[in-house]
């Protein structure tokens, strides 16, 4: 294997973790995004506020698995 083909390996290896975790985080970031968007539906600040208070609970709920494992 030559030098390019190493490098290109490198890059595609990147790529393909960086893709895998956007694919996890997709769903929950778009439940997210659909539940902010319900609740400015009623009332335009809500919708802020829940997307910030969900935002906090998923890295709290992060951080306590980390510190778990």
């Amino acid at each position: 294997m030559d030098r390019w083909q190493a490098r290109w390996a490198g890059v595609a290896g990147a790529a393909g973790t960086a893709v895998g975790a956007l694919a996890r985080a997709l769903p929950g970031l778009a439940g997210l995004g659909l539940v902010a968007y319900g609740a400015w539906l009623a009332w335009p600040p809500a919708g802020f506020l829940s997307a910030g208070l969900l935002v906090l609970a998923d890295q709290v709920a992060d951080r306590i698995v980390r510190r778990r494992s």
